[in-house]
């Protein structure tokens, strides 16, 4: 059976995705045939799309174990001391002088080693990955293939882009090779596909179709927790607001996607009952949705896998009945190193227990 794997965005969150992907792997859920991520699922895609699930677990444990070193704020001791003294013009000139509050270096070290080997494990097992941008320039969403979109040189670079959250992080310089784009062939900015595509569910199915690859089912793995209660506590901070503002739009883009997901089903159950009657009702019936643009013939029915934070899951995971997973659960941009191993391992918690996933089966 060939599956997808669609990797959501979240920021550090990416841990506890690791560890719902490394023990899905682990179980015998891989290999997926078709990968797509954005943001942190991007880094773990390119992992994940190699089976190399032992080294995603350890990139976030080493991560934890030295505290986040993989984005480093810019604002430096003397720049904190500096606003002490003159807060207001301080503050302008560094957002003035800023593209990201946070220096993204040392992940494009750490991508380097596993971009290099993907263009001969990809074109050996012949699988397919996309990864989210935002072309900052012409507001395009691309889900690009690394093998095809861009130079081999800029593989890292591509994987950055897509976990470039907006502010957090500097845009990433790229060319894409892509007929049809406005930003093909020339240099432009990229940043995090998460901004306007945080499911990519329609990247794996185009990518299975023009791959030839016939999909049986998608698995989703969901970074943000969603259908929680209202916060009981304020928001302050340029980026707690600002991430906490993206978390609400996600969880709108998250239902979309799975309301769309659902019609598709429904399209491709009821092209497969009027085939199936093989009779002239039925082929009338085919012709005029056709002829109404109704695209029956465009999808396939794909069961659906999703495994997400919820707060009955971690209530059970932590055993505490007042355990309060919004409270609790660390912001994308959290660097409580203690916090992102107990996620990690909340994923693999929740890998097991299939009694918290939402399922959508192929058939209504």
């Amino acid at each position: 059976m060939a599956r997808a794997l669609v990797l959501s965005g979240g920021g550090v969150r990416g841990a506890f995705q690791a560890g719902v992907v490394h023990r899905l792997a682990e179980a015998g859920h891989g290999p997926w045939e078709v990968v797509c991520g954005v943001s942190a699922g991007a880094l773990n895609a390119v992992l994940a799309v190699q089976d190399r699930f032992d080294a995603m677990l350890r990139l976030w444990e080493e991560q934890a174990a030295r505290g986040l070193t993989a984005f480093r704020s810019r604002l430096d001791a003397a720049t904190v001391a500096a606003a002490a003294v003159a807060p207001g013009i301080v503050a302008w000139a560094d957002l003035q002088a800023l593209d990201g509050l946070y220096d993204n270096r040392e992940l494009a070290e750490i991508l380097d080693p596993f971009t290099a080997s993907l263009p001969a494990r990809l074109e050996s097992c012949g699988r397919q990955l996309r990864l989210g941008v935002v072309c900052l320039q012409t507001g395009e969403y691309v889900a690009a293939d690394p093998l095809r979109d861009v130079f081999p040189h800029e593989i890292t670079a591509l994987a950055l882009a897509s976990t470039a959250i907006p502010l957090a992080f500097d845009p990433v310089p790229l060319e894409l090779r892509r007929e049809g784009l406005a930003c093909s062939g020339r240099r432009c900015q990229f940043v995090d596909g998460g901004a306007r595509n945080v499911t990519p569910l329609a990247d794996a199915i185009a990518a299975a179709r023009d791959a030839g690859i016939e999909l049986d089912g998608i698995d989703v793995v969901l970074c943000t927790p969603f259908g929680l209660e209202p916060a009981a506590h304020e928001f302050h901070g340029l980026l707690e607001i600002g991430l906490r503002a993206e978390d609400v739009l996600v969880d709108e883009i998250y239902r979309n996607d799975i309301e769309l997901f659902r019609r598709a089903n429904l399209l491709a159950a009821l092209r497969h009952d009027l085939e199936a009657a093989d009779d002239a009702t039925g082929r009338t019936a085919l012709e005029t949705l056709a002829r109404h643009g109704v695209p029956v013939g465009r999808y396939r029915p794909l069961d659906l896998r999703i495994v997400r934070p919820t707060e009955a899951s971690w209530r059970e995971f932590t055993g505490r009945d007042d355990a309060d997973l919004l409270g609790e659960f660390p912001a994308p941009l959290d660097r409580n190193a203690e916090l992102l191993r107990l996620v990690l391992g909340y994923g693999r918690w929740l890998a097991e227990h299939p009694e918290h996933h939402t399922t959508v089966p192929a058939r209504p």
